[in-house]
């Protein structure tokens, strides 16, 4: 949604024709993983540049920023309040998974992060409801 207004009104600051119409695409077309940001800005560049190809490359740069912004701050953000995780933590687990498994390693980064957390915090649980349950039953005996 961000990335649909973002780029709307990058669109209209800029004078590309369609600017509410594109917006709608680009925000469509970005839930769809790697190839939909770019399936949504290609009509916008293409109306840019029938329009002047400097308008076109100035598209490209507000497409390009917006799309940093949502990648690189609001999904961060989004995904570590989901996952009760600080944002900085899934920025450095993406970056460390990057750097280790290329672009597989950040596609599956995220998603082991968050099974081994839900892993790790039922093993502790457990753990403390044995603890409690052992001093109850030497209470009681």
């Amino acid at each position: 949604m961000f990335v649909g207004v973002a780029c709307f009104i990058g669109y209209l600051l800029i004078g590309v024709k369609y600017a509410l119409i594109l917006g709608i695409i680009i925000a469509v077309t970005n839930v769809i993983p790697y190839l939909g940001p770019y399936l949504g800005a290609a009509p916008a560049v293409l109306i840019a540049f029938l329009d002047s190809p400097g308008k076109a490359v100035v598209t490209v740069i507000v497409i390009l920023v917006v799309q940093q912004i949502d990648g690189n701050v609001i999904s961060p953000l989004i995904i570590g309040k989901r996952l009760n995780t600080h944002p900085l933590t899934i920025i450095l687990l993406l970056i460390g998974a990057g750097s280790f498994g290329g672009i597989l390693g950040m596609i599956f980064a995220v998603p082991v992060y968050a099974l081994l957390k839900a892993i790790t915090l039922n093993i502790v649980r457990l753990v403390q409801l044995r603890q409690r349950s052992r001093k109850e039953q030497h209470l009681n005996v």
